[in-house]
């Protein structure tokens, strides 16, 4: 019995063809990239995420719940996560 060895990419392309799993990756993707903006946003003001949530009056597990879960904050909590953390015109690429 011989196995075939398949590329990564065609793998992909063959997983990624089914609409219901492209856009649950996509989703996934878009998500990622709001979390990853978020910290890219505190780490380069230099701040822990402790004291991010002083400057919001919030907890700093309700931080880490933000940048885990970034998808599910609102246009606001975003808005004042990024002026907690000095951006002054903040932008997110999805």
């Amino acid at each position: 019995m011989s196995k075939k060895s398949v590329s990564w990419e065609s793998a992909r392309e063959e997983i990624l063809s089914d609409p219901d799993i492209n856009t649950l990756y996509e989703k996934q993707l878009r998500s990622e990239r709001v979390s990853e903006q978020l910290v890219a946003w505190r780490c380069s003001a230099g701040l822990s995420s402790s004291q991010v949530a002083a400057r919001l009056g919030i907890s700093p597990a309700a931080i880490s719940r933000t940048e885990r879960n970034a998808e599910k904050a609102t246009i606001e909590t975003l808005a004042r996560y990024a002026a907690a953390c000095g951006v002054k015109n903040p932008k997110i690429i999805l």
